[in-house]
This record gives structure tokens, C-alpha cells and sequence, in this order.
């Protein structure tokens, strides 16, 4: 239900949605020659709009999550394991050409194979299924597999949990194939501005995790925001604000125990 309701609710709050539908309803009450309020709708969804999209809120806000933790953190010289939280293939893609399609957001892939090298014995986890309302045959668990042995790497030190639909299902489902999480730290990759929220869930289920952030969205520490790049904005504005309210909501939710963790 939880997951289904978050769905429903982000088809609504982001950005850009927002604005259409205060846009649509300012039309209709228009129509309905309900003067006051179509202005008042269409001025909220300008105002949506020129929020996310040309006010550097958004950005400092997704900064703030970026840069929680550090990029290149030091390894201990022993760990639990390694997991990776997909993310990193376009699951509809992939099933539309059968083959393995990179999203936007490919570092992930690069970085296990990078922990692997460094950590030859080590577990490895790929949590990812499909994070769509409904179902598919094949979820990006297997298409990563696919990726991976068509590069050459060995995907029998893989564990792929193709199940998982978003990062508290990540959580459960790799919990039952890790064992003991709790002496050795695993180390945990993904998304940079997904990390807070990543930390907060393997802690409440409780993972000894080290933080290994991939794939930035800000530019960087001393450029958050560049006041001409509207798109640029608005996007860095919807990813930040994605992951702000899911902070809340898992901790409403008792996914987590804090909001921000550190």
C-alpha cells in the first residue's frame, strides 16, 4: 500500500506535474467562470514552476543531500560485503530492446566492479527489481547480470535480488540473503542524493553500512546553482525534492529512525 500510495503522490508533487495540473484546474474554473480562483491556480502553478525552476532553493536543497557524505570515503581493511542498489539500468529500456540499457545514472556499475577488485573476497549484493506501478518479466536484477557477464566480470560472486520494488524493499530483501550485517561494515552504493535516505533505511534494518556515494547531481561544493540553467534547475529541484519528502515519509512510515542521518 505504502509503496502503490508514494507513487500516486510523486505523479502529483513534482514539479513540473504540479504546475500542468494547477494549470488544467485554472482552465476549468475559467470555464466554470470562477474568475478568483483560476487566478489563483494559475498564479500557483507559475509560482511552482519559478520555484523549482529559477530560484536556487531546489539546487542548495539537493546540495545538502549531495554532499552529505564524503565521495571517496577510507576503507577498512576488512568489510561484511558490498551492496548496490539499483538504479543504474533503465528496466524499460532494456525489456523494449533486450538488452541492457545504461540509465543515467551508470556509476554504480563501475564502482562495483571497483570494490570488487579492491576486495576480491568480499559478498556482493545487486538489489534491484522494478520500481514501476505493476510488473514485468524481467527486472533490472537481470539485466545487470547480463551486463556483467557480457563485460567478463564473474557473476557467480553476484548475489542479484531481482524483487525489491524501492529502497525499504532493498533493504528487507537483501538483509535475507547477507546474513550477519551487523559485525563487518558493508559498504553501501548509490546515488549520492539517495544516500541519506539509503543510510537511514540499512541502519533501521541493522547494517554496519560505509557509505560509498556515486554520481553527484550538483555541480559541486562552490557552484550549487547556476542562475540561467532553468532546466538544469528545475531537474536538480525535482531530485532533491523527491528525496526530501521520501526522508519524511519513510520516517513517518518507521523505516527509519531519523530524517537526516550523519
Amino acid at each position: 500500500m505504502f509503496f502503490i500510495a508514494s507513487k500516486i503522490f510523486w505523479l502529483i508533487a513534482a514539479p513540473f506535474n504540479l504546475a500542468c495540473l494547477l494549470g488544467i484546474l485554472a482552465v476549468a474554473a475559467a470555464l466554470a467562470r470562477l474568475r478568483r480562483t483560476a487566478r489563483g491556480l494559475a498564479w500557483g502553478g507559475i509560482a511552482v514552476i519559478l520555484l523549482a525552476g529559477a530560484t536556487p532553493i531546489g539546487p542548495w536543497a539537493t546540495a545538502v543531500l549531495d554532499q552529505r557524505f564524503p565521495m571517496r570515503p577510507a576503507l577498512p581493511g576488512t568489510i561484511g560485503g558490498i551492496i548496490v542498489l539499483g538504479g543504474a539500468i533503465s528496466n524499460e529500456q532494456s525489456i523494449a530492446f533486450d538488452t541492457p540499457v545504461l540509465a543515467a545514472d551508470p556509476d554504480r556499475v563501475t564502482a562495483l566492479l571497483e570494490l570488487a577488485r579492491r576486495f576480491p573476497e568480499a559478498p556482493i549484493i545487486w538489489a534491484g527489481g522494478y520500481g514501476g506501478l505493476g510488473s514485468v518479466e524481467k527486472t533490472e536484477a537481470w539485466f545487470a547480470r547480463d551486463l556483467y557477464t557480457a563485460i567478463g566480470f564473474d557473476v557467480a560472486r553476484i548475489t542479484f535480488e531481482p524483487h525489491s520494488r524501492n529502497t525499504h524493499e532493498n533493504e528487507v530483501e537483501a538483509r535475507k540473503l547477507a546474513g550477519t550485517v551487523d559485525g563487518a561494515p558493508w559498504i553501501l552504493v548509490t546515488g549520492a542524493v539517495h544516500m541519506p535516505r539509503s543510510v537511514a533505511i540499512f541502519r533501521h534494518g541493522g547494517w554496519n553500512v560505509l557509505p560509498w556515494p556515486v554520481a553527484p547531481l550538483s555541480p559541486g561544493p562552490d557552484t550549487a546553482w547556476e542562475p540561467l540553467a532553468f532546466g538544469q534547475t528545475l531537474e536538480l529541484s525535482t531530485r532533491g525534492l523527491r528525496e526530501w519528502i521520501g526522508l519524511v515519509a519513510y520516517r513517518l512510515a518507521g523505516y527509519t529512525d531519523e530524517i537526516l542521518p550523519d
